[in-house]
């Protein structure tokens, strides 16, 4: 009940509709106002005129609370449906988020489990497939002899070998150390020789005795090894068996490097610490412990962190500016580069062009520039180190220009030392929040943190119906000139007065403007609403 200038009633503990919402949130019951004494004498008669003022004033408040009960009852249902509305759209896109991952993972699978047949097939081929494919060789002696031998062997499978003709063992065997055949026939007084060079590939050594022996049946062919294996690697099979997962490693600590570390001065100095790191323990394994290299250990060390610098870079420069897609794509080039690096064999031993493209990746240049530097002295190894530079550089410049691939949750996963980190979420899609957005983000924590602390909200800040503030049943009101919320000076309490263009925010009170009834929350459980 009120009085007839809008006052509360003296005793009645209701109140208003806003102080039942603080009651109803907690807040403490504000002592009633001050029983004023009835300025009409005692036993003086009233003027028929006021009975009717309070009665038509009573009757006014009665059709202000039915009203507002009509209008709450519509904005609950109005609530009500929006609510329904909303949850079944959030269903949709739970529906169509799930179906978008199911097709996602699906073509995935797909991808891998074809990428994996693919790749089966490639490595078994480089084996299976092997054949002279125009191999250089070599006829010494004297002509016409020679030369007749160089014409019958070249007709047995043409295509097969490529025979040029030498005068002298001493020319042959120089040709055989710079690595520009792979043997040599000498026609000497006492019959055929077959001058080999097992150490440029004991496959191609192999093949051309198997191939001697079959074109000449019945004769005893004696065979020199010029420049022979390692002791422990009479096949060769020791090298091709450590040297490739030796290539996979390196690509492997490239993608953890750049999916780990953002900071570009960190990934240019993770690749040099890496690769010194992984060329000594590369020659320590490949020399030390297999010894299936004669050369130096510190010649060895230098090979493999030159084949580390031309792996790891490009791979951390592709992930840097390609993303994931970027570090797919150069990990695929890595691993079918590695089956064609023709560690096994030789390049002319495997079908063309695959042999010759092989060697401008880094696997196939790595193992040619091993060979060369540790059975022949450095012959036939400037392009291989070319190649390696010309990869290392590209990659070197890519890392240097690109500012992607890393995992923001990653990154702060391994400077915290393991912790998880705040929320244990990531941002959606990975993706690093540009600086305006960060910008953004935090003025408007701040306008927030401040406007909070007066009582108010800035301005556009949307409030949803029925969601009272944490610390409060504060709801925003009216938009103020100076961008806060509150209801008109009018409106605030007794004794407040509110300068030009500002308002005051009220506990349970909406805009005047708005025509609805104020929020109250629900009561306390085993508390009987008044």
């Amino acid at each position: 009940m009120v009085t007839g200038d809008g006052r509360p009633w003296p005793g009645d503990r209701e109140g208003l509709p806003g102080q039942r919402l603080a009651q109803g949130a907690g807040a403490t019951q504000p002592d009633p106002a001050p029983v004023h004494p009835d300025p009409t004498p005692a036993g003086a008669a009233v003027h028929p005129a006021a009975v009717d003022s309070v009665a038509s004033g009573g009757a006014v408040a009665s059709e202000a609370v039915a009203d507002g009960g009509v209008t709450g009852a519509a904005t609950g249902q109005r609530g009500a449906a929006h609510s329904a509305a909303t949850s079944a759209r959030a269903a949709g896109v739970t529906a169509d988020a799930r179906l978008g991952a199911l097709r996602r993972l699906g073509l995935l699978t797909v991808a891998m489990a074809l990428l994996t047949g693919l790749l089966v097939w490639l490595y078994g081929t480089s084996v299976t497939s092997l054949r002279p494919r125009n191999l250089p060789i070599l006829t010494v002696g004297a002509q016409p002899a020679a030369g007749a031998l160089a014409d019958q062997i070249s007709r047995v499978e043409p295509g097969a070998l490529s025979v040029r003709t030498v005068g002298s063992v001493a020319a042959a065997d120089r040709a055989l150390r710079d690595r520009e055949a792979y043997a040599a026939i000498v026609i000497g007084d006492g019959g055929l020789t077959l001058r080999v060079a097992s150490a440029a590939s004991p496959a191609v050594t192999e093949a051309l005795t198997r191939g001697i022996r079959v074109f000449m049946p019945g004769l005893e062919i004696p065979v020199v090894d010029v420049v022979p294996t390692a002791p422990r690697d009479v096949g060769g099979g020791g090298l091709a068996a450590g040297y490739l997962p030796l290539v996979l490693v390196l690509a492997a600590a490239g993608v953890l490097l750049t999916r780990l570390v953002r900071s570009r001065a960190v990934r240019l100095a993770g690749i040099a610490l890496f690769a010194v790191l992984a060329g000594f323990a590369g020659a320590v394994a490949l020399r030390g412990a297999l010894h299936v290299l004669p050369g130096s250990l510190l010649t060895t060390m230098a090979v493999v962190t030159l084949l580390a610098l031309a792996v790891v870079a490009p791979v951390v420069g592709a992930g840097a500016v390609g993303g994931t897609a970027g570090l797919v794509g150069i990990a695929l080039v890595m691993v079918v580069a590695a089956a064609l690096s023709a560690a096994a064999s030789a390049p002319e031993m495997l079908p063309r062009p695959w042999g010759d493209v092989g060697q401008f990746a880094p696997p196939g240049a790595g193992v040619t520039l091993l060979r060369s530097t540790d059975y022949f002295d450095g012959a036939a190894g400037g392009r291989p180190v070319v190649v390696l530079a010309v990869w290392l550089v590209l990659g070197l410049w890519l890392a240097f220009v690109g500012e992607r691939g890393a995992q923001p949750a990653a990154t702060a996963w391994l400077l915290s030392g393991g912790q998880r980190p705040i929320g244990g979420q990531r941002p959606l899609g990975g993706q690093r929040p540009t600086r305006a957005a960060h910008a953004a983000h935090t003025g408007r924590t701040a306008r927030i943190a401040r406007a909070g602390g007066a009582g108010t909200a800035p301005s556009g800040s949307r409030t949803r119906v029925g969601s009272p503030p944490p610390d409060g049943p504060q709801v925003p009101v009216e938009e103020a000139g100076d961008g806060t919320l509150g209801v008109p000076a009018a409106d605030a309490g007794a004794g407040e007065a509110a300068g030009p263009g500002q308002a005051t925010a009220v506990p349970g009170r909406r805009s005047t403007l708005e025509r609805t009834v104020p929020l109250e929350p629900p009561p306390a459980s085993g508390s009987t609403r008044r």
